[in-house]
């Protein structure tokens, strides 16, 4: 396995700036791979596939909400590069990619909070997550 530090991310923010956003998400999607996540590919991810995500995102925001979850720190470095990578596909899937995707892909980075803990990254995750649900309520999401 490779080391992923903070300047691995820094060619990724190069990608964004550059406006090369299509290397930016291909290369995360590599990245992601390589740490066992499954990126799907864009004809999989349906507006009724994130129409189904994003209630279930929220019930288990719900669950978590009582419990002492903002304590719970997430300590696998592994779980905190895949939520970096994610972030980076979400923007990169902003600029080329249906808006579903980029909703698919917060709701991966807020789920993954939600079941190991919180990290420099949920704050962004929790934010991009609620202007997804306030498109969804307001029917962006439905066919």
């Amino acid at each position: 396995m490779f080391a992923i530090t903070d300047t691995t991310l820094s060619p990724f923010t190069v990608f964004l700036a550059q406006g090369k956003v299509v290397d930016a998400y291909n290369t995360s999607s590599s990245i992601l791979s390589l740490l066992g996540e499954t990126v799907p590919e864009t004809e999989a991810v349906t507006l009724e596939t994130v129409g189904n995500l994003i209630p279930e995102t929220l019930n288990m925001y719900a669950e978590v909400y009582g419990d002492d979850w903002l304590g719970k720190k997430m300590e696998d470095n592994t779980l905190i590069n895949i939520l970096k990578f994610y972030s980076v596909m979400s923007t990169a899937a902003y600029f080329c990619k249906p808006s579903h995707m980029v909703a698919y892909f917060v709701c991966k980075m807020v789920q993954l909070s939600l079941r190991n803990g919180v990290c420099q990254q949920t704050p962004v995750a929790l934010l991009f997550f609620s202007s997804i649900v306030i498109r969804f309520n307001n029917a962006a999401f439905v066919g």
